[in-house]
C-alpha cells in the first residue's frame, strides 16, 4: 500500500496483533459483515504464539519481543559441561536492537557469524570475546537446516473432541491446517519414563501394571466416561467429605502409586501443588476419556509447522474471506480517542495514515502505557536435541514429577514428524506457571535433563511471558497463552470477547 491509502478510513473494529485470540476474534466479528482492520507490528503472524526458523528466534530475542512482555531470553549454545561435552556458550539477551536488519528478510542466506554478532554481546558465560568463534560450527549446523525448524513460543495441542477443532470444523477451516496424533503421555521421574496406558487395549497389553492395577484402572474409565455411574459416586463421595480429586481416587478407587500419579498428572493434568475438586478432576479425565477414538486412539493432535501460529493464520485468512484487511510490519503503532468523533477511536499507523474505529481489541503489548502484571507471567524453555531420543516419528506429551521441589512441569516432544525440526532430531518444551526466578530456571532445565540424558543438546532457550494489562478499560485485551497444555482457553476467550464485541457494536 501507499502512503496513506487508509487516512480517515472507519472501521468497526480495529484489531491489533495476530496472536490466537485476536485472529479468531477478527474471524468471527468479520462474518457479521462488520467492517475490520487487522493489523501486526511484527513482520510475522502469531503474536506470543508466534512459530520461527532457527535464526528467526533469534531475531525476536533480539529485536522483536516486547521487553515487557519477554525482558530477557536466555540461550545456550551446546550442552552443560560434563566432562565429556564442551562447555556451552552463554548469553542473556536483555535488551533489543530494532536497527539491526533482519537476518530473515534479507535476500541473503543468514550466516553464523551475522548471528553470533547479533548476540555476542550478550555474553553470561565469562569466558572472553574470542572464545565466541568456539560456536561457529555448532551454529553453522543449526542453519544448515534454518528453515526446518519450526520453533513455538507456546506449544499446545488440541483435544479431539474439544473447543478447537469444533471452531475449526464449524468455521470450515480444518483443511486449512494439518495434525499429526499425540502417540504417548508420560509421567517423569529424574530419568525414568512411565507411559501412560490410555485405552481398554493399552491397560491389557501393559507389561508394567499388575492384574489387580489393570481393573483398578479399567473400572475408573469406565466409572468416569459414564455420566450416571460418575454422578453417583460423586454424590457418595461429597456426603464422606471426600471433595479433594487425589482423596476421590484413593478412596473410591484404590489408586495409588504410578497409577494414581499417571490418572492426576498425565490425565487430569492437575499439579503437584494444586488442588482440584473431584467434580473437575472427573471433568478433566472424562474430556480426556471422550476425545479418544475421534481420529484415532489419541487424546490430543499435535498441529504441523507451528501450531498456534499455523491455527492463527487459518482464522486470518478467514477473516480476509469475509472482508477483513490486512496490514503486517505497522511499526509504532499510536492509539488514541477522536476530538472530532465522539465514542471514536484514532489509531495512527505510519505509512498508511490514521484511522477511526468504534471498538478496539488489542494484545495488551500495544498498549504503551500498559502495565506487566506481577503474577500473571508464564515460564518457558525449549531445547534441540542432536538426537531423537524417543523416536524419530513420535510426538510425546510428558508431565515431569520432581518430588523435591514439589513441582509439576508440562512438557512436549516433537520431532519431524510434526515438521518440527529436521529427521533425525528432536525438540523438547517445557513450561510452568510463575516468572523465570533462578529456582524455576532450575526446574524447567531438571525437566529438560530428565528427556535430554542421552542426547547433545545443541539450543537451549529460556524466557519469560508477562500478562500486560491494559491501561483502558476501553479496549479489549487479551490474554498471553496460558500454561494449560491446551487451546480450550484461548478459544473461550475468543468467543466470549467476539459476544461483547458484537453487543458493543449492535448497540453501537
Amino acid at each position: 500500500m501507499s502512503d496513506d491509502t487508509l487516512d480517515n478510513a472507519i472501521y468497526d473494529t480495529v484489531v491489533m496483533g495476530t496472536g490466537l485470540v485476536e485472529s479468531i476474534v477478527a474471524s468471527q466479528i468479520a462474518a457479521t459483515t462488520a467492517r475490520v482492520l487487522h493489523i501486526d507490528r511484527n513482520p510475522y503472524y502469531g503474536g506470543t504464539s508466534a512459530c520461527f526458523s532457527f535464526s528467526a528466534f533469534v531475531d525476536w530475542a533480539t529485536k522483536h519481543r516486547d521487553t515487557r512482555q519477554t525482558p530477557f531470553v536466555k540461550i545456550r549454545l551446546g550442552t552443560p559441561s560434563n566432562g565429556q561435552q564442551p562447555a556451552p556458550h552463554c548469553f542473556t539477551i536483555d535488551a533489543i536492537q530494532k536497527d539491526i536488519p533482519d537476518t530473515t528478510t534479507s535476500t541473503r542466506k543468514p550466516s553464523a557469524q551475522s548471528l553470533l554478532a547479533l548476540i555476542q554481546r550478550f555474553r553470561t558465560d565469562g569466558s572472553p570475546a574470542t572464545a565466541a568463534t568456539d560456536c561457529i560450527p555448532l551454529l553453522d549446523r543449526l542453519l544448515a537446516d534454518d528453515r526446518r525448524y519450526s520453533l513455538e513460543l507456546a506449544p499446545k495441542l488440541a483435544l479431539c473432541r474439544g473447543p478447537m477443532i469444533d471452531l475449526l470444523i464449524n468455521e470450515g477451516i480444518g483443511d486449512y491446517v494439518q495434525f499429526k496424533g499425540v502417540e504417548h503421555n508420560y509421567v517423569v521421574r529424574d530419568t525414568q519414563l512411565d507411559r501412560v496406558p490410555e485405552t481398554k487395549e493399552d491397560v491389557f497389553a501393559s507389561t508394567s501394571l499388575s492384574l489387580i492395577e489393570k481393573r483398578k484402572l479399567m473400572r475408573l474409565l469406565s466409572v468416569v466416561a459414564d455420566d450416571d455411574q460418575c454422578q453417583r459416586l460423586l454424590d457418595e463421595a461429597s456426603v464422606a467429605g471426600e471433595e479433594d480429586f487425589a482423596m476421590f481416587l484413593q478412596n473410591r478407587f484404590r489408586l495409588d502409586g504410578k497409577l494414581l500419579d499417571a490418572v492426576m498428572y498425565a490425565v487430569a493434568r492437575v499439579g503437584y501443588q494444586q488442588k482440584a475438586s473431584a467434580v473437575d478432576g472427573c471433568g478433566r479425565v472424562r474430556k480426556y476419556i471422550k476425545a479418544m477414538g475421534r481420529y484415532g486412539r489419541m487424546a490430543y493432535l499435535c498441529a504441523m509447522y507451528g501450531g498456534a501460529s499455523e491455527l492463527s493464520q487459518a482464522f486470518c485468512r478467514l477473516c480476509a474471506v469475509s472482508g477483513g484487511t490486512y496490514i503486517l510490519d505497522v511499526a509504532d503503532v499510536s492509539v488514541g480517542k477522536c476530538t472530532d468523533s465522539e465514542g471514536l477511536y484514532s489509531v495512527n499507523m505510519p505509512g498508511y495514515g490514521t484511522v477511526k474505529t468504534r471498538s478496539i481489541v488489542m494484545d495488551p503489548a500495544y498498549d504503551p502505557n500498559g502495565t506487566a502484571s506481577e503474577t500473571a507471567a508464564v515460564s518457558r524453555a525449549f531445547g534441540i536435541l542432536d538426537t531423537a531420543v524417543l523416536g524419530d516419528d513420535t510426538t510425546a506429551l510428558l508431565c515431569h514429577v520432581d518430588d523435591a521441589s514439589k513441582q509439576t512441569t508440562s512438557m512436549l516432544y516433537m520431532t519431524n514428524a510434526t515438521m518440527a525440526v529436521p529427521r533425525g532430531q528432536a525438540i523438547v518444551y517445557a513450561w510452568a506457571q510463575g516468572k523465570l526466578c533462578l529456582d524455576k530456571q532450575r526446574q524447567l532445565q531438571n525437566a529438560l535433563n530428565s528427556v535430554c540424558s542421552d542426547a547433545v543438546c545443541l539450543f537451549t532457550a529460556f524466557f519469560e511471558v508477562n500478562q500486560i494489562v491494559c491501561s483502558d478499560p476501553e479496549y479489549l485485551g487479551t490474554a498471553i497463552p496460558d500454561s494449560t497444555i491446551g487451546f480450550d482457553s484461548a478459544v473461550e476467550q475468543a468467543l466470549e470477547l467476539s459476544a461483547r464485541l458484537e453487543n458493543k457494536l449492535r448497540v453501537i
